[in-house]
């Protein structure tokens, strides 16, 4: 291999070649996948060894398919995933830092303005500089953290009169502790089931999406809003309800969904569902009959809403709960070169 600073360095390889010749095929199937862009480079590379290498040499080692274990430890797939990473940094260079599904986005009333809440589902502190990190799942908002900090550039939330500013915190720790809560309770559902999975794995994109278009602030989108609000409900009875007894009602009433799983175990309160308008008015206003909803209804209703998911979704029975668990994470051997490929 070339000393630092020799011209030969950098050329690229065959290795380099092979990969930037062979990564445009493997991502063009991924693009419709839901793996975050770490999960693609890790596929990416793990399929050009598994599909295109028949044969591993390393010193007097030869490895074929069949006796090839434990590669992605090996110091020569830190190379080929160095390769892999360069061609994902050129083709879709500053959205590689994004971690969509690392936060979950909600909005509160800061002076009656609808804003932004985009809240870390995660939490991580470093051990062992380049070495060890925690990685956490909190259900809620812990000790040390300021919900307010999560905030999309909000009015002044200084110049709050004491009383505002305590139910503008008090807000923002109900919907995020609620957004928290029904992420980690939705995991390790058992027994498994992919109906329930599906519907579930909807909730918070709903939520998502109501929150969205009630930041826009225009009343043409808020009959949109309070309908997602309604789809999250609906597929949380739903899915609970296949949960339970394998099946659910097709209809939209939550009256009628959550009377149907009343008697299974759950402590949600279902006088939270006054705060949202009846299936046939939610329906209707999409279309532009009835009566355009206030930011605030909207607001109410969200925030109902979340209350009672998480009640929902933390009644169901899980293989493991990882809500306000820490693990203690080392550094993939794949993202460190071996000392004399630093050079690449």
């Amino acid at each position: 291999m070339a000393e630092p600073g020799d011209e030969e360095a950098k050329k690229p390889d065959e290795l380099e070649l092979l990969v930037n010749r062979i990564l445009p095929h493997i991502d063009a199937g991924l693009e419709q996948s839901d793996m975050s862009f770490g999960e693609r480079m890790l596929f990416a590379a793990t399929t050009i060894v598994d599909d295109l290498f028949l044969e591993i040499r390393s010193g007097d080692v030869v490895e074929d398919k069949a006796s090839r274990t434990d590669y992605v430890t090996r110091p020569w797939f830190a190379i080929l995933y160095h390769y892999v990473q360069n061609w994902y940094r050129q083709h879709y260079g500053d959205a590689l830092d994004r971690n969509e599904g690392g936060h979950a986005y909600g909005f509160v009333l800061v002076r009656g303005l609808p804003v932004e809440l985009v809240v870390p589902l995660t939490r991580g502190r470093v051990e062992t500089p380049g070495e060890t990190a925690w990685l956490s799942f909190p259900k809620e908002v812990e000790d040390g953290e300021d919900p307010l900090a999560w905030l999309t550039k909000p009015p002044n939330v200084a110049s709050l009169a004491p009383g505002d500013k305590e139910t503008l915190i008090e807000d923002t720790r109900t919907i995020a502790t609620a957004l928290r809560s029904i992420r980690v309770n939705s995991m390790g559902v058992e027994p498994p089931d992919d109906v329930a999975d599906s519907l579930l794995d909807g909730v918070l994109a709903e939520f998502e999406s109501a929150a969205r278009k009630a930041v826009r602030n225009e009343a043409a989108g808020r009959p949109g809003a309070l309908w997602n609000i309604h789809l999250a409900v609906e597929r949380t009875l739903k899915a609970f309800n296949q949960h339970k007894t394998g099946n659910f009602r097709q209809i939209h009433n939550l009256y009628e969904l959550f009377d149907d799983i009343a008697s299974h175990g759950i402590t949600a309160d279902r006088k939270l569902l006054k705060k949202l308008r009846r299936d046939s008015d939610v329906i209707d206003n999409r279309y532009g009959l009835g009566d355009v909803p206030s930011v605030q209804e909207v607001f109410t209703a969200y925030k109902a809403s979340l209350m009672l998911v998480s009640s929902i979704v933390g009644s169901f029975k899980r293989k493991f709960n990882v809500g306000g668990a820490s693990f203690l994470l080392g550094k993939p051997p794949w993202t460190t070169l071996p000392p004399s490929s630093a050079d690449r």
